[in-house]
């Protein structure tokens, strides 16, 4: 009597995922990332500022003017500090030419040390970028998109009054962002792939 051996099913577990599948995110349209939870998050950039050379009361009041404008708010916000590599190629093929053109030994002699230390800085990935992002949620609902908006723009305005600059971004900043976070070694080097990364899940109707 032969026993007849039973096949097994594939489980969740032993089924093989796509990278899509482990992200959190399921499209990126209309200034919106929309989560796989049905929230929608809006995305707002902060340039940096350097105050070391400001006095006291400059730093002082923006300090305080900072904090009044991220204590203001109600909804929970999420602050992301994104280091980025920095495509130094064209840098370097100015100092290479400036090398080629200039007649003053000396001189020719300073760019070429400055250029082989610069491309060492490069190859050891140590030339990077921080950049500040405010990402803000809101449950999907019918009026979701115009209340996020709204909140968007007064947060970034009251930002802006600390002397701070701030931009919402729209859905290639956003794509920007997140190819900078699933990809750092290559965004620096490569455009962002609008449209491939991330394919269109939802459909508003």
């Amino acid at each position: 009597m032969r026993l007849k051996k039973k096949k097994s099913v594939p489980t969740e577990q032993t089924q093989k995922k796509a990278a899509q599948d482990w992200l959190p995110f399921q499209d990126v349209t209309s200034s919106f990332i929309w989560r796989k939870d049905d929230n929608l998050v809006a995305v707002l950039r902060v340039e940096p500022m350097n105050i070391t050379l400001k006095s006291e009361s400059e730093k002082k009041q923006i300090i305080t003017a900072l904090h009044e404008a991220l204590n203001g708010q109600m909804e929970p916000i999420q602050i992301f500090c994104l280091p980025r590599p920095v495509d130094l190629d064209n840098y370097l093929e100015r100092l290479q030419q400036m090398a080629r053109e200039s007649v003053d030994a000396t001189r020719k002699r300073l760019l070429t040390e400055y250029l082989h230390y610069v491309a060492t800085v490069v190859h050891r990935g140590e030339a990077t970028e921080l950049r500040f992002y405010i990402l803000i949620s809101q449950p999907k609902s019918k009026h979701a998109k115009d209340e996020l908006t709204q909140r968007a723009f007064e947060l970034a305005g009251n930002i802006s009054q600390s002397g701070l600059k701030v931009s919402i971004c729209e859905d290639t900043d956003i794509l920007d962002m997140l190819f900078s976070f699933l990809n750092p070694s290559q965004a620096a080097f490569e455009a962002t792939p609008l449209g491939s990364p991330i394919t269109t899940l939802y459909k508003e109707v």
